[in-house]
């Protein structure tokens, strides 16, 4: 179950970032070809374009999740000692996942309701961009569920250090 779970993840946070990414940097660059070379700008490139930085920014940010990279302000953090430092993962875990959890229900409303607005260029639903909202929101709250079992089980002693390999390196 483990691997299979590690396939999802990877499929969504890297793979599909990664096309939606790629999808991104060709359509930024035809609407700046059409724009500055052919005079003639294309809303439909832009307005894709748009799209695939807010699908890549969130899945970029579960990604970021995942590994324990988001910025953090950690000067009092790296003074305490190892147990305290897990009890302050566990409790921002925690309010994160709670915040998550508050939001998931209407987030997922919200995107199935503009199913009936369409995009004003491409003419897809607005479903198409929004769906990453709950998927941010789920991964998310995945990882922040997986991490705070980890860290009790460290704090009890019964875990030891993850030793996950960032897929870039």
């Amino acid at each position: 179950m483990h691997k299979f779970l590690n396939r999802v993840f990877d499929f969504f946070e890297i793979h599909l970032a990664c096309w939606i990414f790629i999808l991104m940097l060709i359509s930024v660059s035809i609407e700046v070809f059409a724009r500055y070379v052919l005079n003639s700008p294309t809303p439909k490139f832009f307005e894709l374009s748009i799209y695939c930085f807010v699908w890549t920014i969130y899945l970029g940010a579960t990604l970021a999740k995942r590994y324990n990279l988001h910025i953090r302000f950690d000067i009092l953090y790296r003074h305490l000692p190892p147990k305290g430092q897990l009890l302050i993962d566990i409790i921002f875990d925690l309010l994160l996942a709670v915040v998550m959890l508050v939001l998931l229900l209407p987030c997922i409303e919200y995107t199935a309701w503009n199913y009936r607005i369409k995009a004003s260029a491409l003419r897809i639903p607005w479903t198409y961009l929004l769906v990453c909202f709950p998927l941010f929101i789920g991964l998310t709250l995945i990882h922040c569920i997986r991490d705070i079992v980890y860290n009790v089980r460290r704090m009890l002693g019964k875990a030891t250090e993850r030793e996950e390999v960032l897929p870039w390196l």
